[in-house]
């Protein structure tokens, strides 16, 4: 009996995940650059072969990890762009973006591990720069709508502690106070402090 198309879609996401998923804890454990395609097929459970028929280089391996974690900070703007007010915006980015860290721990802390590494910033190049500039330049708006006066210093500031805490939580979930966090960094943005 043959499969239907939409058994065989699922088969193909499944086995696209897998692939992701060992691409990036050989890239967390051997380097990006130390990593074989061969070693990830193995990983993975197939041939080079067929792995090539879903990601034909290392490149676009790495780019569709970086495309994950792209559509997990995306879902965060979505979720505060639904709110009514500028204070209310900032809370809703940061317990999102904090939110999504904790439901995909494990992918963010290899992704962590990964993403500053020489050959990963060389291959994403102007990917990474072009991500980085319109998460700050959404932060500066966001900022500056909930009455900032140094918009741009208060964009850096709430992503490098929302980058930051995210790393430093994923390093160690059950010894870090994540929620309490969340509630200092909303006080700061809020003027609730």
């Amino acid at each position: 009996m043959a499969r239907s198309a939409q058994l065989n879609q699922r088969m193909r996401e499944a086995s696209r995940a897998r692939i992701l998923k060992a691409a990036l804890k050989l890239f967390a454990a051997h380097g990006y650059a130390g990593t074989s395609i061969r070693m990830i097929a193995r990983s993975a459970r197939m041939s080079v072969g067929l792995l090539y028929n879903y990601y034909p280089t290392k490149a676009d391996l790495l780019g569709a990890i970086f495309e994950q974690s792209m559509r997990d900070v995306e879902a965060s703007f979505a979720s505060a762009d639904a709110a009514r007010t500028p204070t209310e915006r900032i809370e809703r980015l940061v317990r999102s973006a904090f939110e999504t860290v904790d439901t995909n721990r494990d992918f963010w802390r290899l992704s962590y591990g990964v993403r500053m590494q020489p050959a990963v910033v060389a291959d994403l190049g102007k990917r990474l720069h072009a991500w980085t500039k319109t998460i700050q330049s959404t932060l500066v708006r966001y900022v500056r709508a909930a009455g900032s006066r140094r918009p741009e210093v208060d964009a850096a500031l709430l992503f490098a502690l929302i980058d930051g805490v995210s790393q430093h939580y994923v390093l160690d979930p059950r010894a870090y106070p994540l929620s309490e966090v969340a509630d200092r960094i909303v006080a700061l943005f809020t003027d609730t402090a």
